[in-house]
């Protein structure tokens, strides 16, 4: 008798933004980019299970210390991503999806985008899918434009929404210090603002990717770019003091992450990247330190029956 998979545990990681460039407006309403994605070791716990009956159940329940207000069930990526693998399930069984949020919501990290990516990535094991990885890419597009990276992971080149994907070559290890804040920004607001004050200048993801390629966490650190941060600015004024306490606080690089309201930092080393932590916890609401991981989708425990 074969065994059957039932149910998984996974964590889906999140990332920053080392570069971000907003190209230009495209004629289906969405922002053409080049950003540089590059993901870290903070992630969102999830739960993914066969059901005898039919239908997607997914309930969101938010980690100690972490507020805002869960989406709905419509409204959550990790409903829409199993959504729409359901008409490629063979039968009516239905999927129970437990998340623990440990990213905040809108945080500009990534976290719906990743727990999105899990769940195709597992529905495709439990319902014996069969998607290849061109599949599963195509699937993930279609539900947000983070999604693909997230199934990807590690460091790379988006451009277009952000879907279209090349990896990258990076330092195997940067230590990052992320600065959070408990009331988030929308991204569709920071996008309307940055359309108010237009991009700043002209800057190219290459010097990025070739310091990326080097492994120089100087350069790298120096190189770090987000257009929208003027618009998240603007919107949070007090964004930009966060910043700058990030660099008084002797961060080699500071960044927004996204579309905001997460700051980020590189330091030299896990320590350093502990005193930096120290010196700026009264800016932030929460503080953490993280690392490179290579990886957004970590399989944490697989159930099978027979």
């Amino acid at each position: 008798m074969s065994e059957e998979l039932v149910r998984v545990r996974l964590r889906t990681h999140a990332k920053v933004n080392l570069f971000l460039r907003v190209v230009g407006r495209r004629p289906d309403g969405y922002h053409e980019i080049e950003t540089i994605l590059h993901g870290i070791s903070f992630g969102d716990d999830i739960e993914v299970a066969l059901t005898d009956g039919g239908g997607i159940e997914v309930d969101m329940e938010l980690a100690e210390g972490v507020l805002g207000e869960p989406p709905t069930a419509q409204e959550n990526l990790a409903y829409r991503a199993a959504q729409a693998l359901v008409g490629r399930a063979a039968g009516e069984r239905g999927v129970r999806v437990r998340i623990v949020k440990h990213i905040p919501i809108g945080a500009g990290l990534g976290g719906g985008s990743g727990n999105a990516a899990g769940i195709i990535v597992a529905l495709n094991e439990l319902w014996r899918l069969s998607l290849d990885r061109a599949d599963t890419l195509a699937v993930a597009a279609t539900v947000g434009s983070d999604v693909p990276y997230c199934i990807e992971g590690g460091t790379a080149l988006a451009t277009a929404r952000g879907e279209k994907l090349t990896p990258l070559p990076a330092p195997a290890d940067l230590h990052i210090v992320l600065g959070m804040s408990h009331e988030g920004l929308l991204t569709r607001d920071v996008y309307a603002a940055f359309d108010e004050v237009g991009p700043q200048d002209a800057a190219s993801p290459s010097p990025m990717t070739l310091a990326l390629g080097a492994g120089n966490v100087h350069e790298v650190a120096d190189l770090l770019y987000n257009d929208l941060e003027v618009a998240a600015f603007k919107l949070r004024p007090r964004l930009q003091d966060k910043k700058e306490a990030l660099l008084a606080a002797g961060a080699l690089g500071a960044a927004m992450s996204g579309s905001g309201p997460t700051m980020f930092a590189i330091a030299e080393n896990e320590d350093h990247a502990h005193d930096i932590a120290d010196a700026v916890r009264t800016e932030f609401d929460v503080v953490r330190v993280t690392r490179s991981r290579p990886e957004c989708i970590e399989f944490l425990q697989r159930e099978v029956r027979a």
